[in-house]
């Protein structure tokens, strides 16, 4: 199997500290359609879940897994989770495509990994079960594949109910909402896409966004080369719509994008406000020329300036009326699509993101204009990331009030006491923070 030894080439440069999805993208673009999937779905299997699967290796082993070599912990970690997650696979056929994986890697383990792969294809999910039923927290945050030192900060803040919730948000798996562009009408669209295999509706909270139950690879999908849509999940969406909103009822058309990443939000504001102008920031060169190349694409990049650089240095060209601060966070709203996250995250970078997140604030609150809008989010649901840094500029800035927010039929979490939550709940929706200040 093809997408066998893709997912371990994804997963060995994964290891290396490269994003999933980054990587799975220059793999997938050689793969027939087909190993792609199977590719894609082995490794998100394997990292949402990393330290689960590698507590159930360690049960069947004889050995202690740290001592094995680093292909070999790679095949087994895949081989494990493929066979306790994939349905529609005949087990024995993922066993023996990961022992021949084994036999060009580590021909000495072949033998080894097939018993193991093996003893787990027959009694895993007994283990499983017995996890997931567990009182246990420590076997809870096992099971839905969380560290435990988050498993317990999210305890502490959000109480049993809603923690639960965001434990379970781990295994959603996610889909592609397509943003369309103005001049893309979504019944037409929705043709094309049902033409090409791929199934789509309407977001019950966007008019001009559809909804998928696919995954793939949107350079190689219809339309996607022309501008005609965009992919971007329906939370940045509300987060760039409510800046869209802004715009327009307050009149004011000149806004600071700080910390623009690939200018997905930017081109979301271009497309659907002609008469705004943006100023992008972003401290990657990358980033930056990704960014350009992405409102080329819609056709929007002349009402734009970039600039590379440190957003705590950088001075814009005019006083900004608007400054959308979509923070550097731990990404951990959106670890269902990016779960390699969690895993790299510790409590002393979580400080250091919240550091970083109130030096920010305090930039973008001292550049806008009075009467301005400053529109702080995250796709984090760390309260050290979000409420704090807010409580922190509201004392430390008598001028500045906060603005409520309409959702709009979003499921909106008030914060304790500053700023929204969009909290993880759907394939298409991932978990954000969103609070607008005002200067007096």
């Amino acid at each position: 199997m093809k997408g066998v030894e893709a997912a371990l080439a994804i997963w060995e440069e994964t290891r290396k500290g490269l994003f999933l999805s980054q990587v799975l993208r220059r793999f997938g673009e050689d793969l027939p359609e087909g190993e792609r999937k199977l590719a894609s779905t082995l490794v998100y299997c394997a990292m949402r879940r990393y330290n689960l699967w590698v507590e159930i290796l360690r049960s069947f082993l004889r050995r202690p897994f740290e001592t094995l070599q680093a292909e070999t912990r790679d095949i087994l970690i895949l081989g494990c989770a493929g066979l306790l997650e994939i349905k529609h696979f005949v087990p024995q056929s993922l066993v023996n495509a990961f022992v021949e994986a084994t036999k060009k890697k580590n021909p000495a383990d072949a033998a080894l990994v097939n018993a193991v792969l093996r003893k787990i294809a027959s009694d895993g999910r007994e283990k499983l079960e017995e996890l997931k039923n567990s009182p246990n927290q420590i076997n809870q945050a096992l099971f839905w594949g969380l560290p435990q030192w988050i498993a317990r900060r999210w305890m502490e803040s959000w109480g049993q109910d809603l923690a639960k919730k965001l434990f379970v948000s781990q295994l959603i798996k996610p889909y592609l909402s397509f943003r369309l562009s103005p001049r893309t009408d979504p019944g037409e669209m929705g043709e094309k896409f049902f033409e090409e295999g791929v199934k789509s509706w309407r977001s019950p909270y966007f008019n001009y966004v559809l909804r998928s139950n696919s995954f793939g690879h949107p350079p190689s999908m219809l339309g996607y080369n022309e501008g005609l849509w965009t992919p971007q999940t329906e939370s940045s969406i509300f987060v760039s719509d409510k800046v869209l909103s802004l715009s327009s009822s307050l009149g004011k058309r000149k806004i600071l994008d700080m910390c623009a990443g690939r200018g997905i939000k930017a081109g979301h504001i271009l497309e659907r406000a002609q008469d705004v102008t943006i100023e992008a920031w972003d401290l990657s060169k990358n980033r930056v020329y990704a960014g350009r190349r992405e409102l080329r694409r819609l056709g929007v990049q002349e009402r734009s300036i970039w600039k590379v650089g440190d957003s705590l240095k950088l001075a814009p060209e005019e006083a900004p009326e608007i400054v959308l601060l979509d923070a550097p966070c731990s990404g951990s709203g959106t670890w269902g699509r990016h779960p390699e996250g969690k895993w790299r995250l510790s409590p002393g970078k979580l400080s250091s993101y919240s550091d970083l997140q109130r030096d920010l604030l305090e930039r973008a609150i001292g550049m806008v204009t009075t009467g301005g809008i400053v529109v702080y989010s995250t796709c984090s649901v760390f309260r050290e990331e979000n409420e704090r840094v807010i409580g922190e500029a509201l004392c430390s800035n008598p001028d500045i009030i906060e603005i409520e927010i309409e959702g709009g039929g979003f499921p909106l979490q008030r914060g304790r006491p500053f700023g929204y939550y969009l909290l993880p709940g759907s394939p298409w929706v991932d978990g954000f923070f969103l609070c607008i200040l005002m200067k007096r």
